[in-house]
């Protein structure tokens, strides 16, 4: 899961909100990682989207449920510090991070109050919990320390369902819509069940609009994706020609169904490049978390 993650987000970061042909072209054709035309982050490194599911795995492998909120933010300050505090968060969010000192302060200090996807691009490991009532409880409490707002907690909790369903139900990703419809709290059904029933279009870039935040486009994005698209390439040539928020669409869409797709193959140097190859935070790292993520909670 957690390798799948890195990769798509490492990949699709490339895009991210640019629609520079040349570098989607590459992308589509599965080359290289690529460099973005305004960031400039090294081709390969991941961003927050891997970064903060990587901490949420760790507060489920470190700790026993239920997690209080320290615990995560924690992890946050943690992993951040541990990366070597890595370009590619939101600017502000990084400029905090660059000033608190551990999960205390970060909780101190904090205002919750973001409807953007930040919730719901580190909820994927979540779902691994072995039961339908703890993943929504974790869900909700890792969403609530920065995004406690109907947006972030629906997005969470949609994304972490999601993930559960892919790794504990044996019926198809198409019906992935109706599972979630089943479980999601009363609050969100009320707000975007409509959302469950219809599609995104898929030429439409996946970003903030006059209706809704980028949280909830994100969130109705993915969903589309993983109900309709037969395989993890053809998830990522869907999303690159979307447009948007790529990075965290592609860090979602591939860490959830990388339950079910596992034996797809896809290009080595997507493994072997991941991060410039660093067994600090690369492929071998994030399998090895992976692994003991799977080996807590496997049935």
């Amino acid at each position: 899961m957690l390798v799948y993650i890195g990769i798509a987000d490492a990949y699709a970061a490339a895009c991210e909100y640019s629609d520079d042909p040349a570098i989607k072209q590459k992308l589509l054709n599965g080359e290289c990682y690529a460099m973005h035309p305004r960031h400039k982050h090294p081709p390969g490194n991941y961003t927050d989207d891997t970064e903060m599911s990587v901490a949420n795995a760790r507060v489920l492998i470190d700790y026993e449920f239920p997690f209080r909120p320290i615990q995560f933010a924690d992890a946050y300050v943690n992993e951040f510090n541990r990366g070597g505090k890595r370009d590619g968060y939101a600017r502000r969010f990084q400029d905090f991070l660059e000033h608190v000192s551990d999960g205390k302060d970060f909780l101190a200090r904090i205002k919750p109050d973001s409807a953007k996807n930040g919730a719901a691009m580190r909820a994927v490991p979540i779902g691994v919990l072995p039961s339908v009532d703890m993943v929504l409880e974790a869900a909700t409490i890792q969403a609530a320390i920065t995004h406690n707002t109907p947006e972030g907690l629906f997005s969470a909790r949609l994304v972490a369902l999601m993930s559960h369903y892919s790794l504990y139900d044996s019926n198809s990703l198409s019906c992935v819509a109706a599972y979630c419809a089943d479980h999601l709290p009363k609050e969100d059904m009320d707000l975007y069940a409509h959302l469950l029933n219809s599609d995104w279009p898929s030429t439409k870039p996946v970003t903030k609009t006059r209706q809704y935040s980028v949280g909830i486009t994100t969130a109705h994005a993915c969903v589309t994706l993983i109900k309709k698209e037969k395989s993890l390439w053809q998830m990522m040539q869907a999303l690159i020609h979307m447009g948007g928020d790529t990075d965290s669409v592609a860090a979602i869409v591939w860490g959830v169904a990388s339950a079910r797709y596992q034996d797809e193959k896809i290009p080595l140097f997507l493994y072997a490049d991941l991060e410039g190859g660093k067994t600090k935070t690369g492929t071998k790292y994030l399998k090895g978390l992976g692994t003991a993520l799977m080996k807590k909670y496997s049935k």
